[in-house]
């Protein structure tokens, strides 16, 4: 058996109120899954016509235990639907690590992986983390633990054309230093599944706004929002607001919204630029 634990980020008091809603949310499987509360701080989880089951423990602190087995793979993904409604962040001991908030992107602690998909990937000494649903789109540990994403459409290749034993160039590409700090880029939408992105060193620079910000226009000034990366609770912390972009970042993102704002007797266009470090 495993665990799981469901952190309670908001600090909300409503510790059995969420409990019930976690429980709550089983019971509209109805025929597929039954749950029986042994006490006010305590469930298990049924899934009918199999052996699976999965206890929830709720803990003095408002933090959620689950207890599940290793080749249980829907417990945790079926609670992800929910837990950031609930005010939880899902953290994984096995990983060290938070769940991405993104309910595409599984977890694959309890996911078995076909063995040829496993065999072509571990040829490059690397070891999967997570998958986005439905693709051959993974993201990997390699042997500095460091998070690479895995080259998809060469993976498909090497599958499809019974060459798992060859081993190519670009494979898999660095997209962040640890997990802790892909847990926060992802989670904000700072993580590219497009290999091509980074092949191109195009990652650090996300730009929606249609804007060159090497040639503004003389109306529009830049709102600078800096963002420091806090490696304990695997996020990004707004810091100030500037108005200039520094030397060096992780990632720069312009938005796709601007305002207005009169500066003196001049209309001005602000455009937004956050920063991440």
């Amino acid at each position: 058996m495993i665990h799981y634990y469901l952190r309670n980020i908001h600090k909300t008091k409503n510790y059995k109120g969420n409990f019930q809603k976690i429980i709550d949310y089983f019971l509209t499987f109805v025929g597929d899954i039954e749950v029986k509360k042994d006490t006010e701080e305590k469930a298990v989880v049924y899934y009918l016509g199999t052996p699976t089951v999965a206890h929830l423990k709720l803990e003095k602190t408002g933090q959620v235990t689950v207890t599940i087995s290793k080749d249980d793979n829907v417990t945790i993904n079926l609670i992800n639907n929910i837990a950031q409604s609930l005010g939880f962040r899902i953290y994984n001991p096995q990983i060290n690590a938070y769940l991405p908030n993104d309910v595409n992107i599984f977890d694959l602690t309890t996911i078995k992986q076909s063995s040829t998909v496993k065999n072509v990937i571990s040829q490059y000494h690397l070891t999967p983390l997570f998958q986005y649903r439905d693709t051959l789109i993974f993201f990997c540990l390699n042997k500095k633990m460091e998070v690479v994403l895995v080259n998809r459409h060469l993976l498909e290749y090497l599958l499809t054309a019974n060459n798992q034993d060859l081993i190519a160039n670009e494979f898999s590409i660095k997209v962040a230093e640890n997990i802790s700090q892909f847990i926060a880029l992802f989670d904000r939408g700072l993580i590219s599944l497009n290999f091509q992105n980074y092949l191109n060193d195009d990652s650090k620079i996300i730009n929606l706004s249609g804007f060159n910000l090497r040639k503004l226009p003389v109306d529009t000034r830049l709102q600078v929002i800096n963002f420091k990366f806090d490696e304990v609770n695997q996020s990004f912390i707004q810091t100030d607001t500037t108005n200039a972009i520094p030397k060096k970042y992780l990632v720069l993102k312009i938005g796709q919204d601007y305002n207005y704002r009169m500066v003196g007797k001049k209309l001005i266009k602000f455009l937004n630029v956050s920063i991440f470090n």
